[in-house]
């Protein structure tokens, strides 16, 4: 009544007061403003007095409430929708009493669609409606915009932004995310961290150029700013790059890539920077193809495209996404022509034009049809519109969208081409195949069961699979498939089932789930194998591995009886056996002392050779008894700085290193876990015999190095390529040897130069060898006579 007074208050105003023109003048107005109104795109509606009971409707807002006009218009606004009554009624009153509009922003409602409760969002405004009381509003005006899809879609982008950060921090590669044209470390996983030997606290927030000043003098800032500004991918393997950190400048050999991450509009937002350090021997190269692509996680919630039909002139405006459905770049504009013949022939008559003279007499515009692209390849799209018209009904507008079901129609027909592969496959199959509900009742098997178990179709239908399992194992059988069930988890059991004679059988049960598209389970698909022969034969096996087993328990407890023999033997060694030597020595260098005037030149020499032998006897004994430790010790580790190890090491030797005038360099080694006595042996016998070993005529030099290598670039039987190992290497420029015997030198008591060239037992280096080995590591040698030789450590790192 508002509205027709005002109304009628404007023709008096213009002259025309004819009471008739008038009525007819209001008529057609509101008539026209209500057509306006309840064709709007948007939901509308027009609640009175505080029942608050629906004056009007539009089509939009019954679609969104999913209600009929002629039970919901007319009807207090609860009666209809009782479920939002909660949250909604206190909004309304208050709007309603005081007069001032309230709006809502992806406000959550719960309402009842096709008879469910659905969960959904929406932007609304409750606007007070003032007629004859300016002050005091007589209903509300609501419009609402259901943006459930947009808020779906936006909880999706925020899951998938947190999945990507997931990625790159659990990758196990090395990953950093640098953010703007300042290049700002957003994000850094610990392998990254490691090579710049960073906290991420030190790095976060912060410009790479600020944390790593030496990159300035370096090619990679510049060729991150051109990644980003070229929105281009950058690789390059084996790069040299000069990382300062915690230790000094330290060299690294990289392969690395720049991907650059788009935002939605396409343009750069970062960068992600993917590094393999291939410092040390590098034999396998592993390329990056990891870009996060921003853009096709934003678009994966919003598959559909949109488009806007004048009906009249035939321009229709649409989406990117629409063009890329029908096979051109999302850039492409087209024409309603260009579209239509998009559409296969087949179906242009008899699906879209039919669908489209439909919908300009009913108002609703739906097909799903095949369409061909530029390729020639075919692929189905389902379209839905509305169409709008004026008061004469005649359509003017038509506003729909388009999306892409090629997937979904080529899933239905291979579900049904499989389906029959499936059945004629299984009644061809010896094994028992058969598949349940979510609830786990049998609803197919094949013929092998039948055949197997004497029973009919029906009674297997009607009493399952249960009377054909042995009654020792129905329990068990019933539990866990119960659980499965339950779970959703694969189910697998073995059990006797029955055959048609009478006789049991045993049979590997397994039933795996299959889940629809939302990830729920459909069905279940088992299969039974007849493993009797197999049952047996283990059952056989195990008791020969029983018998096998108190074997060998035998051999181990005569095992250790040697072990504790030898230990006794070691204790004689150490103690009883060089006690005469010790005496020999003394007494033989007291007669030569007392008695050198009264001992002819013979008897001189025959004392000499009698002291020489007992002391080489006295280090053999030594030596020995380091074996048998390295053999047998406890393997005690704890945290050790190797460089502090090798500096006592050569302390111990620094007379003979300076009578030498030796030169020994080294890079900075690792802290690891060792053994330590046995590690200063180990240093100790490696460089006594660089230092033992001298080329004529040279100043001994012995280079140490350290790093890291997989195991497989180690040219050693016992490496695990699937390993990282830490070497560190012991190169001389001695005498070296030939290749050949480059495994004998590791054995016991074997020597390759005569005791009169030089001296020694010959077991030093099965010492070394047994100490690397105590550690779970590797020892190898390589020499070159005249050259040199260089013995290398590997040693596993631990992950």
């Amino acid at each position: 009544m508002g509205k027709s007074k005002q109304l009628n208050q404007h023709i008096s105003e213009n002259g025309e007061d004819h009471p008739e023109q008038v009525g007819r003048v209001e008529y057609a107005g509101e008539n026209k403003f209500w057509n306006t109104v309840k064709q709007a795109p948007v939901g509308m509606m027009i609640l009175r007095g505080e029942d608050f009971v629906v004056e009007m409707a539009n089509d939009a807002y019954l679609q969104i409430v999913d209600r009929l006009e002629q039970e919901f218009v007319g009807r207090p606004l609860f009666a209809g929708l009782p479920e939002v009554r909660d949250y909604v009624e206190p909004i309304l009153l208050r709007v309603l009493r005081t007069g001032i509009a309230y709006h809502g922003n992806e406000f959550e409602v719960t309402i009842r669609r096709f008879g469910q409760p659905e969960r959904c969002y929406f932007n609304f405004v409750y606007q007070p409606l003032f007629e004859e009381d300016p002050e005091h509003p007589s209903g509300i005006i609501v419009v609402a915009t259901e943006v459930t899809q947009q808020v779906l879609s936006k909880q999706a982008l925020q899951r998938s932004e947190n999945q990507f950060r997931n990625l790159v921090t659990q990758s196990q590669f090395a990953k950093a995310i640098l953010k703007g044209p300042e290049l700002v470390v957003s994000i850094a996983n610990e392998s990254m961290l490691k090579i710049w030997r960073r906290r991420l606290d030190e790095v976060e927030g912060k410009r790479l150029a600020d944390v790593f000043p030496e990159l300035k003098s370096q090619k990679f800032l510049t060729l991150l700013q051109e990644v980003y500004q070229s929105g281009k991918i950058y690789r390059e393997n084996e790069a040299i790059v000069y990382v300062d950190g915690p230790g000094g400048l330290k060299k690294h050999y990289l392969d690395f890539q720049y991907a650059p991450i788009f935002e939605i509009d396409g343009s750069v937002s970062a960068i992600m920077a993917s590094v393999n350090d291939v410092t040390d021997k590098v034999t396998l190269r592993q390329q990056f193809a990891e870009t996060a692509d921003r853009l096709s996680l934003a678009t994966d919630g919003t598959r559909l495209a949109t488009w806007d039909l004048n009906i009249q002139t035939r321009e229709v405006i649409h989406s990117g996404r629409l063009a890329v459905i029908l096979g051109y770049s999302e850039d492409t504009v087209l024409t309603h022509a260009e579209m239509r013949d998009r559409v296969h022939p087949e179906d242009r008559q008899a699906i879209v034009e039919k669908a489209f003279k439909v919908a300009l007499e009913t108002g609703i515009y739906y097909y799903e049809a095949r369409v061909i692209h530029r390729d020639q390849s075919v692929h189905w799209i389902r379209t839905q519109g509305k169409v709008f018209f004026d008061e004469g009904h005649v359509p003017l507008r038509m506003l729909g969208t388009m999306m892409d079901i090629t997937d979904r129609k080529e899933s239905e027909l291979a579900l049904k081409t499989s389906e029959g592969k499936f059945r004629t496959l299984a009644d061809s199959m010896p094994q028992f195949v058969w598949t349940a509900d979510t609830q786990g009742n049998i609803t197919y098997f094949n013929r092998s069961l039948l055949d197997y178990s004497g029973f009919s179709a029906e009674e297997i239908e009607k009493e399952g699979w249960l009377p054909l399992v042995h009654p020792d194992d129905v329990a068990e059988s019933v539990r866990l498939w119960i659980e499965s069930i339950t779970a959703g988890t694969e189910y697998l059991f073995e059990h006797r089932l029955k055959r048609a004679d009478g006789e049991y059988r045993w049979y590997q049960c397994r039933a795996i789930p299959q889940h629809g598209a939302d990830g729920t389970i459909e069905m279940w698909v088992g299969t039974s194998l007849d493993i009797h022969d197999s049952r047996l034969f283990i059952d056989q096996l195990e008791t020969k591995v029983q018998e096998r087993t108190q074997q060998l328990q035998v051999v181990n407890n005569e095992l250790v009886r040697t072990n504790m023999e030898l230990a006794q033997f070691a204790y004689v060694a150490s103690h009883d056996l060089q006690e005469p030597l010790r005496k020999i020595q003394t007494f033989a260098t007291r007669i030569l002392e007392t008695e050198k005037d009264n001992l002819s030149d013979r008897g001189k020499d025959y004392f000499n050779r009698m002291q020489a032998s007992s002391t080489r006897m006295q280090q053999l004994i030594v030596d020995l008894l380091a074996f048998s430790r390295a053999n047998v010790a406890e393997k005690h580790l704890e945290s050790a700085d190797l460089n502090q190890v090798l500096q006592n090491v050569k302390d111990q030797l620094g007379d003979l290193i300076q009578a030498e005038n030796a030169v020994i360099t080294s890079d900075a080694l690792p802290v690891r876990e060792v053994i330590v006595y046995q590690f200063e042996q180990l240093f100790m016998n490696l460089i006594a015999n660089a230092l033992k070993f001298i080329g004529p005529g040279r100043t001994p030099v012995i280079e140490i190095r350290s790093g890291e290598v997989p195991g497989a670039a180690i040219p050693l039987a016992g490496a695990d390529a699937g390993r990282l190992y830490q070497y560190i290497s012991f190169a001389d420029n001695g005498i070296g040897f030939d290749p050949q015997y480059k495994d004998r030198i590791f054995q016991v008591f074997q020597r390759l130069h005569s005791r009169s060239a030089y001296e020694g037992t010959g077991i030093g280096l099965a010492i070394c060898k047994k100490i690397v080995e105590n550690h779970k590591g590797l020892i190898d040698a390589i020499g070159k006579p005249g050259i040199g030789s260089t013995f290398i450590i590997y040693l596993p790192i631990e992950s």
